[in-house]
């Protein structure tokens, strides 16, 4: 039974032993990456240090030597206030292709929250879709947006700076929550496939809710490009004279000029 026993536990030693060499042969890498790591850095450090006015070794990046440190900003926002003029389109509507002008005004609390107010004018006009069922003398029930009142919420987590053709960009990349009110329009008729029977319109404003994402480049300390996609989501009647109510959702697509005071 000894004997036994000593012959079990030199088959276990061995069973282990190629586990501890392999784990030997990682901590060996682990040590020879760091040698070279820690040389790159002395490296480094002595070209940075060669010159006293070198902030970091790559001057040929940023002449203004202002990304050795991230979170660094060269151009701010906080507790200003940004004027903006977008424009774009909106994909949302089945027969008509839409088209929008939008001024915002923003204040920016710190550099990631801020409040934003805007007023877009729509305007709408027939889309291949709508004018093909016309073809065929038949009306869809159409809600045109004309115009949105609304107010956001700013949160910008994220601040980035990027190398484009050896010129550093500076960006914002955040996200938009908020309320709105539309002012919409809806037209239909009473029987969708008579021809004689009058294009009839009404009031349809609505309350939505509203969620987007938006990026800022700053092109100075003033002026700054920034695209926006922002979702309107509102609850509202499908058919012309029904009070059966579902969920509609309204995208806007904008491109836009911002000025900061």
């Amino acid at each position: 039974m000894e004997s036994h026993g000593r012959i079990q536990a030199v088959q276990e030693t061995q069973k282990d032993t190629p586990g501890w060499r392999f784990k030997l042969i990682w901590i060996m890498a682990a040590i020879v990456w760091l040698a070279v790591i820690a040389g790159a850095w002395s490296r480094n450090a002595r070209a940075a240090g060669s010159d006293p006015d070198e902030e970091y070794s790559f001057s040929w990046l940023d002449k203004d030597k202002k990304i050795y440190v991230l979170q660094n900003r060269k151009f701010t926002k906080a507790r200003r206030v940004l004027l903006s003029a977008n424009a774009g389109v909106s994909s949302s509507n089945p027969y008509r292709d839409v088209r929008y002008v939008e001024p915002r005004l923003a204040v920016f609390f710190s550099e990631a929250l801020g409040l934003e107010a805007f007023y877009s004018m729509h305007s709408n006009s027939s889309n291949s879709t709508f004018e093909a069922l016309q073809a065929k003398s038949v009306m869809p029930f159409v809600r045109e947006i004309n115009s949105q009142t609304g107010a956001l919420l700013h949160w910008v987590p994220w601040y980035a700076k990027i190398n484009v053709f050896n010129h550093v960009l500076y960006f914002d990349w955040g996200f938009e929550v908020g309320g709105s009110l539309l002012d919409a329009t809806k037209k239909y008729k009473i029987s969708s496939d008579s021809v004689s029977d009058p294009v009839r319109s009404a009031s349809d404003n609505q309350k939505a809710f509203l969620l987007g994402t938006t990026q800022q480049f700053f092109l100075g300390q003033n002026w700054s490009v920034r695209l926006d996609v922002l979702g309107s989501f509102y609850k509202a009647t499908y058919k012309a004279e029904s009070s059966d109510e579902t969920w509609f959702s309204n995208f806007q697509y904008g491109l836009g000029l911002g000025y900061r005071l």
